[in-house]
């Protein structure tokens, strides 16, 4: 299974790279974006089965991602992160 990491904090991104590698090695982290421009051309490049999104970045909501695909081309999972932030 493949997924994406997006988020604008690389410590949240290395931190859950780790958790990733630690409890769910059967996920291969395919690519980590620090925003939502990079992480629509990756997804486009990559398609993930899963995309693990920071819905507070600058610029724009992780829910905005949304806006850049038509319906038939949702064909991935998204879980949102926000909760994470609290572990630091």
């Amino acid at each position: 299974m493949k997924a994406l990491i997006v988020d604008d904090e690389e410590r949240a991104r290395v931190s859950l790279r780790y958790l990733i590698a630690e409890f769910l090695p059967h996920l291969e982290i395919v690519a980590e974006c620090d925003g939502i421009p990079n992480a629509v051309k990756s997804i486009h490049k990559h398609k993930p089965d899963l995309v693990f999104l920071d819905i507070e970045m600058p610029g724009h909501s992780g829910l905005e991602i949304l806006d850049f695909f038509d319906e038939k081309d949702l064909n991935f999972g998204i879980i949102l992160r926000k909760i994470l932030k609290i572990i630091y």
